[in-house]
This record gives structure tokens, C-alpha cells and sequence, in this order.
């Protein structure tokens, strides 16, 4: 009877097991390398973070629109230097959305994205998290530095480390050595 017991967990555990596990294989990423997020690309800008609104799709599905005033366009071509870019997730009132591995932009950051556009002209980071560095000075040097989950070191004084922040390339990422490395070598 207890082995018959025990068969049966084990028969009501194995769904929730498989669907555990494909959750967190739905949020490993294989790091990509600056030249093949730049490549994979339609637009690459920098800029800062104006504002972010949650909002529903007619499916229902809540997303967040980031609203960037763009400084450079790095690749690609906008009329304007305003940009608006969106993603999976957001709170729309007592409501949360969340999608494993995304972009998160906060009001006010400088950033740097790498992003595809849907088909209405709005830009979605390209490779998730990976298409987003953070843009930030060090206060010792005054020096430009950029970082993502898998690029660059990460601001101490504002941005948390995670397990994630200790990839293989981490290390020291300049502003301008991520723009050469977009542009192919160029300036």
C-alpha cells in the first residue's frame, strides 16, 4: 500500500516536475557576442530612458512601452530622436506580468539597446536582457562603461550582481569599445 502511495505521488509530481524544468530552461541564454547582437540587429541606439507605461494588447497580454529620447544611432535609421520600444510583462493595477530573462529599463538610465523592430516600428530587444547595457560613469575616472548580463562589469554603486553578472566576458567595457565593436572596427 505505501509503495502504491508512493507511485502515485510520484505519478502526480512528474507533470509539475517536467513543467519546472522547462521553465528553467526557458530562462538559460547562450551568451551572444557583441558582433552577433550587433549582426542580428535592425537598429542599435543610445539614449535615455523618458518614461515606461504598462498597457494590454487586444489579446489581453500586458506589455511595457519604454518611451527613450535617442543620443546616437549606432546602426540603422530613426527620423526622430524619439523612440518608443516595448516588452513582454509590466503591473497594469493590481496585476503582474513576468517574463524570464527580459530587459528591465528604468526612468532616467542611459542605455544602449540592440533591437528588432515589430510591425508597428517599435523596437524589441534583441536576445532579451543580452540587447540592453546599461550605461554608467566610473566615479574614479569619469570613464564610460557599459554592462549587460553577460558583457562589461556592473555599476556597484547602482546596479546589483547576480550569478548571471559572471559570465566570461566580464571585465572593463567602454562606451567606445562597444560602439567600435557595432560598427565593425569603425569609430
Amino acid at each position: 500500500m505505501v509503495c502504491g502511495m508512493k507511485r502515485r505521488i510520484s505519478l502526480l509530481l512528474l507533470p509539475l516536475w517536467c513543467v519546472g524544468s522547462l521553465l528553467l530552461r526557458a530562462v538559460q541564454m547562450e551568451p551572444l557576442p557583441i558582433e552577433q547582437l550587433a549582426k542580428e540587429s535592425s537598429l542599435v541606439v543610445r539614449g535615455k530612458v523618458l518614461s515606461k507605461s504598462c498597457q494590454r494588447d487586444p489579446a489581453g497580454r500586458i506589455y511595457t512601452k519604454v518611451d527613450m529620447e535617442v543620443t546616437e544611432v549606432w546602426k540603422g535609421w530613426l527620423s526622430t530622436n524619439r523612440f518608443t520600444l516595448v516588452h513582454g510583462g509590466g503591473i497594469l493595477g493590481d496585476r503582474k506580468a513576468t517574463v524570464a530573462g527580459q530587459a528591465e529599463y528604468g526612468v532616467g538610465e542611459e542605455v544602449v539597446a540592440f533591437l528588432v523592430l515589430n510591425p508597428r516600428g517599435e523596437g524589441v530587444t534583441l536576445g532579451l536582457a543580452q540587447g540592453k547595457f546599461h550605461v554608467w560613469s566610473d566615479p574614479r575616472t569619469g570613464e564610460r562603461l557599459v554592462h549587460n548580463v553577460f558583457h562589461g562589469e556592473a555599476d556597484s554603486l547602482r546596479q546589483p550582481v547576480s550569478g548571471a553578472d559572471h559570465g566570461p566576458n566580464r571585465g572593463r567595457l567602454t562606451l567606445a569599445d562597444l560602439k567600435r565593436r557595432v560598427r565593425g572596427g569603425n569609430p
